[in-house]
């Protein structure tokens, strides 16, 4: 599936989705540096800022990268592929409890989600090392899903990477909007 200029989802056949493990992690892996790029300049406040009561700021986004490479990706990875059978549940906020990454500069958030981000990476390159292809499509079992193959949640990393990337871009945009004139804005907006 791609998404189309309109924004609908357009299904693609089956071997245009197979991306080899190596492209995989070398887009999981430059994620850190994209989001150095995109908010190195931003004002530390417009980082901390909620878009809406009880959404996340742009630094637990970080943050929310950091703590789900292992328990969402890494760990269900590994269960499939050693035949546990079971793929545990994940909540995004669990492993963020105790933490306040909002109050955490932006630049020790992402040395840290760069040190994680190496872990997976070499976690997905050593995964052609030690499997063949076929490896991947074992199946586990999630209690509220059902079936998913490994390949599933390889395909998934970097989808929610590209899912936040745009959580943050939206959480970033009212700052600009308002500076904005009202025409402007409504034009932006209508």
């Amino acid at each position: 599936m791609r998404v189309s200029p309109g924004g609908k989802w357009v299904r693609l056949p089956p071997t245009a989705l197979m991306l080899t493990l190596d492209e995989l992690a070398g887009t999981i892996e430059r994620t850190p540096v994209v989001l150095t790029e995109l908010l190195r300049p931003v004002d530390p406040a417009a980082l901390r800022a909620q878009p809406e009561p009880g959404e996340w700021c742009v630094l637990e986004v970080v943050g929310h990268l950091i703590t789900a490479d292992g328990p969402a990706f890494r760990d269900r990875i590994t269960a499939i592929l050693d035949g546990t059978g079971e793929i545990a549940g994940f909540h995004p906020a669990g492993p963020m409890e105790g933490r306040d990454f909002a109050a955490e500069p932006l630049d020790a958030l992402l040395a840290e989600l760069v040190e994680e981000r190496a872990v997976s990476v070499h976690f997905v390159r050593d995964l052609a090392r030690r499997h063949d292809s076929s490896a991947l499509d074992r199946t586990g079992r999630h209690a509220k899903h059902g079936e998913f193959a490994a390949r599933d949640f390889l395909l998934e990393w970097p989808f929610h990477d590209h899912d936040h990337v745009m959580q943050i871009l939206a959480a970033l945009k009212p700052a600009y909007l308002a500076g904005m004139t009202d025409r402007m804005r409504a034009a932006l907006l209508a």
